[in-house]
């Protein structure tokens, strides 16, 4: 699947509209072919996807809240950083934090 296609359509336009240097809030649901029982106890797989996006992007989130039995992470972060944690194959969406309660117009 494209990084498009996992990319909600309200997040994207939300990225659009504060260009590459502004921040935006995020849904990030992550899944792995991993044994879960081989992972580190102190760390949720979202914890994980979210230290080394960290690491590759140079920067940190300016805020971030994990859910690990969801494993996912609520996160307000640049627009850089988001391109850089859908470089991760094990994010399956990024959604956006709000609704459009009028789509379309």
């Amino acid at each position: 699947m494209s990084v498009l296609q996992r990319v909600d359509p309200r997040l994207s336009r939300q990225m659009a509209a504060v260009g590459a240097e502004g921040l935006v809030h995020a849904i990030l649901i992550v899944g792995s072919d991993d044994d879960p029982a081989r992972q580190p106890d102190d760390m949720g797989l979202a914890a994980r996807v979210i230290a080394e996006a960290t690491v590759r992007a140079g920067a940190s989130p300016a805020r971030v809240r994990y859910m690990p039995r969801a494993n996912a992470a609520v996160v307000e972060v640049g627009v850089r950083y988001l391109h850089v944690a859908l470089d991760d194959q094990r994010v399956i969406v990024a959604s956006a934090t709000t609704i459009d309660i009028f789509p379309g117009e």
